[in-house]
């Protein structure tokens, strides 16, 4: 995809109202794509840009699926790229997650991005293109202690990415993974008030106009997986190569990870955050 193609793209954006949706949002409209940005509960805050439509929709629901299809290609004619965006993460230790909270990460995180793809694949292979490019986490490769739920789902989401991979060789539809590390978003301000979940500032955390940057990236030049930033793919792999090694630099990770929360604090976060709320 070159950069002067973007302005017939229709694309849709799944998790529109979150910070790196909404990042991706607003990006893709300075490319000059038609863009979809659906949501569920917060209303975006990009409703005034000309080229996005909003859409409003449960997608652990099978049926909303259909209808954000059916208003995209009524709308449209088509649509070239679905990007999985929509995530929910519950700190804490595992035994102190109700099972809705627990069933609410595995349905948005993981079983809805299996559903919409499934019902975006019949279309794309109908009309004989397309990509599909889920928003994954660090968290899918190495593992996330206080966050088994989440790091489970995100773990899934790559498996399912890589092995679909391989079934579309050969055809016009293509599907990656963006996997970054940290964000600074309402999400992560959420781990950051946990104390035990030291883990998820194995990185200096980034903005999500990163992650939208990641996604223009592998728009114009599709590969099978994107780890952001770069310099964390080979220790995020080093990581993920045995149990053994991960439990042995896990204490030095968690120590590190202390340090790093404690300057997110200073810089992103407000004095209510501190009281365990986000900002």
């Amino acid at each position: 995809m070159s950069a002067k193609t973007l302005k017939d793209k229709v694309i849709i954006v799944t998790g529109g109202s979150g910070g790196i949706g909404s990042s991706i949002v607003e990006k893709l409209a300075c490319y000059d794509a038609s863009i979809v940005s659906v949501y569920h509960n917060n209303f975006p805050g990009d409703q005034y840009l000309e080229n996005v439509n909003l859409f409003k929709a449960d997608l652990t629901k099978p049926e909303d699926w259909d209808e954000l299809f059916l208003f995209t290609k009524e709308m449209f004619g088509k649509f070239d790229a679905i990007i999985n965006c929509a995530a929910q993460l519950e700190p804490g230790y595992f035994l102190s997650l109700t099972e809705f909270q627990i069933e609410r990460m595995i349905k948005t995180n993981f079983v809805s991005a299996i559903t919409g793809t499934h019902k975006a694949l019949k279309i794309m292979t109908n009309q004989g293109f397309g990509h599909i490019i889920n928003i994954g986490s660090i968290g899918g490769i190495v593992p996330m202690p206080y966050s088994a739920v989440y790091s489970a789902t995100k773990f899934g989401l790559r498996g399912f990415t890589f092995s679909l991979a391989e079934e579309l060789k050969g055809t016009e539809v293509r599907i990656s993974l963006i996997a970054p590390g940290p964000v600074t978003t309402k999400m992560l301000d959420n781990e950051a008030s946990k104390k035990e979940t030291a883990i998820a500032f194995i990185s200096k955390p980034i903005i999500p106009t990163l992650v939208a940057n990641a996604v223009i990236k592998i728009l114009y030049k599709p590969k099978v997986e994107l780890i952001i930033p770069g310099q964390l793919s080979s220790l995020s792999k080093l990581l993920s190569f045995s149990p053994s090694v991960f439990s042995g630099l896990y204490k030095f990770l968690h120590k590190t990870g202390i340090k790093r929360k404690r300057d997110y604090f200073e810089h992103y976060c407000n004095s209510k955050l501190t009281k365990g709320e986000a900002r």
